[in-house]
């Protein structure tokens, strides 16, 4: 079958390890579309930066870069003509006019083509004109979704969305890469000596980074924290944790490249995920967790957002913004080596078993299939 998959996410090499596995296990040819520059939040993506010899990857320009539901694609009619797609499927949103773009692209060049589009969205948020328009025609035109959360596939269906919804993660994890391990040097080099409680992410309030400092402080036993990422509340961190007296417990490590995460998980005796809601946002996800389960590193999350179905049976979880419960979780973790390796190789075989690239490509060729009836 040919595949025909738009999405600015793509841009990146990481990410598209499902689309590798997919183009070399299963009979599909894939063409995926992306821009070749994307203004994200701090700096410029550039395709040209992350080139693909593996797969067939078409750098478009577009308009409005860097506003998912506003940008559209140039020359995006020439792809349809060439490809001929079986399958059409759009990664930009519900009410993405690049979807309303392709759809009638796919209607003028490719009209038995079957649509499906993905969706995070886990909130209702309000549409300004001419959005809500958009996404009628989106929604009426499309002939599958993906949800990446099970809050999305809610919220389509309160819209009206009747035809078949699949829930799985955007992206999965390479499980050879994530592994189990241990690099003492490493973690000495870090300056880290009893047991490390980690958090890698935005140090943004909603991420619950102070929250998690309350907690160690209220421990009975003492405890590092390992605080990998950067935002706006990083003096605030430092402030918080040096009010409880604990400033020489924190480390703070500026954003890493993806390749290196899996050093600094292995560095951690559990990782946090202390997220809590906030006006127009939840936890979509949380890659990091199954990061963590992949490296048999026990997790330890909020009941908020995604995380409780991400982490299942595998980890421990804790109501939104109880300290006390949490501090209560983490020192009974710390204090049960046995605890943390049974956990640990637990999360690790719900990684193998729902989580990985290729898990996530065999199901999303399950959803074109069922589309083909094949």
């Amino acid at each position: 079958m040919n595949v025909l998959v738009i999405g600015h996410t793509y841009i990146s090499r990481v990410g598209r390890e499902k689309w590798r596995v997919m183009a070399r296990e299963y009979s599909v040819r894939l063409k995926i579309v992306v821009p070749s520059a994307w203004r994200d939040y701090l700096f410029t993506l550039r395709y040209d930066e992350h080139r693909d010899e593996e797969l067939d990857m078409v750098p478009l320009r577009v308009f409005f870069s860097g506003k998912e539901a506003a940008h559209v694609y140039r020359s995006l009619a020439h792809v349809f003509r060439s490809f001929r797609p079986d399958i059409l499927h759009v990664e930009e949103g519900t009410d993405a006019v690049s979807y309303l773009q392709a759809l009638w692209l796919r209607r003028l060049f490719a009209p038995s083509a079957r649509t499906v589009f993905f969706t995070w969205m886990n909130f209702e948020k309000r549409l300004k004109f001419p959005f809500p328009l958009v996404e009628r025609f989106n929604l009426r035109h499309s002939d599958a979704a993906i949800c990446g959360n099970s809050d999305a596939r809610d919220i389509l269906r309160r819209k009206g969305f009747a035809k078949p919804i699949h829930v799985l993660p955007l992206l999965g994890v390479d499980a050879e890469r994530f592994s189990p391990g241990s690099d003492p040097a490493f973690r000495e080099s870090l300056g880290l000596r009893g047991p490390v409680i980690g958090f890698i992410g935005r140090f943004v309030q909603e991420k619950g980074v102070l929250d998690l400092i309350d907690a160690v402080a209220r421990m009975p036993a003492e405890a590092d924290l390992l605080f990998v990422g950067g935002g706006s509340l990083e003096r605030d961190m430092l402030e918080r944790a040096g009010a409880h007296g604990i400033a020489e417990r924190i480390r703070i490590v500026p954003p890493v490249r993806h390749e290196e995460i899996p050093h600094y998980l292995r560095a951690m005796d559990v990782l946090v995920l202390p997220s809590y809601t906030v006006p127009h946002w939840k936890e979509q996800f949380g890659q990091v967790l199954v990061q963590a389960m992949a490296c048999e590193v026990p997790v330890v999350g909020s009941r908020h957002g995604e995380i409780p179905n991400v982490v299942g049976d595998a980890g421990f979880l804790f109501p939104e913004r109880d300290i006390e419960s949490l501090a209560s979780i983490l020192a009974r973790l710390l204090a049960s080596e046995e605890l943390r390796r049974s956990m640990g190789k637990k999360g690790r075989m719900r990684v193998l078993a729902e989580y990985t690239d290729k898990r996530i490509a065999e199901r999303t060729v399950d959803v074109y299939r069922a589309l083909l009836g094949t």
